[in-house]
């Protein structure tokens, strides 16, 4: 269920209108969402489960130019302004740099005007610079408060238009572990003023940005969107850095919400978790057992989804 952030955008999977799936004993299945929409459904988020996926119909538009504006802020404006912000653009999301108070806006919106020359990107040096202010000051959280809030307030706002395959899409070269969980929008931005308390009561260690987005309601049987918008809230760790406390002190906050993790990141949740939380879950087990009854799909990573008892 890959997805970027928009209040009226729906996650990749989302966008599947028909499949073509073999199944375990080689027979071709299709489906679509005008004849078998249940199988539509269930194989837009199928973790392979189900069978081989040949074929898959997505729904796509016309290339189009982004206007794209980043710039800091208090963390606190943010937050106030954040429902507003999402409905307003067509891709909003924010990062929070953990001991800091401040955070990074990140807008999107459609337009006709031309592209503009984009300044190279800052993020892994930005990345790297509040990384060194972790190590050398996390004795002090209000030395490293007052150091990374007065680096941020002199960010460099970016202001530019271009092609939305170019804007969207970001270079990650720092390795990192990452959980995320999509939360019901009544209460996730609560959530995320949960994670933020817990993180710096407890965990000095952290620096890398913490991410929140929006995404779109759909119909898919295991999307984590199903049924209803949610908010994403992502929580990261730099590849060398321990992130048990992940699964102790952010997991609990993110279950006891209501939150669906993120199928493919992070996090402990086996088949009774599932249950309660999709509602078309055993129909999706139904479904597979019926496709690959012997199991030719199963691998240890995913028996627990399926398994009762886990």
């Amino acid at each position: 269920a890959t997805h970027g952030t928009g209040q009226s955008l729906g996650c990749l999977a989302s966008e599947i209108t028909a499949v073509r799936l073999m199944q375990a004993n080689g027979n071709i299945l299709e489906g679509s969402l005008k004849g078998n929409p249940d199988l539509v459904k269930a194989a837009q988020v199928s973790l392979g489960a189900l069978g081989v996926l040949l074929e898959a119909t997505v729904k796509v538009c016309p290339a189009f130019n982004l206007h794209r504006r980043t710039w800091a802020e208090p963390i606190d404006s943010i937050l106030e302004a954040a429902a507003a912000r999402w409905n307003t653009h067509r891709n909003f999301e924010f990062f929070y740099i953990p001991f800091s108070g401040y955070g990074i806006n990140i807008a999107h919106d459609q337009t006709d005007a031309p592209a503009t020359e984009r300044p190279p990107s800052e993020d892994e040096a930005g990345l790297a610079m509040i990384r060194s202010v972790r190590n050398r000051f996390k004795w002090s959280t209000v030395l490293r408060r007052k150091l990374l809030g007065a680096g941020l307030k002199r960010m460099t706002a970016e202001n530019v238009v271009g092609p939305s395959a170019k804007l969207l899409a970001s270079t990650r070269s720092t390795r990192f572990n990452e959980m995320e969980y999509h939360l019901p929008v009544e209460s996730g931005l609560d959530v995320f003023r949960e994670v933020v308390s817990y993180i710096e009561a407890k965990r000095r260690d952290v620096f890398f940005p913490i991410e929140v987005r929006k995404t779109a309601a759909d119909e898919g049987w295991l999307s984590p969107f199903q049924n209803a918008p949610r908010i994403s809230i992502a929580v990261h760790t730099a590849a060398e850095d321990s992130y048990d406390w992940l699964f102790d002190g952010i997991e609990p906050i993110f279950k006891a919400a209501g939150g669906r993790p993120h199928w493919g990141k992070l996090h402990s949740l086996g088949h009774n978790d599932f249950l309660a939380l999709y509602p078309d879950f055993q129909k999706f087990i139904g479904l597979r057992k019926q496709l690959d009854p012997d199991g030719v799909f199963m691998t240890p990573a995913i028996a627990r989804y399926w398994e009762e008892g886990q």
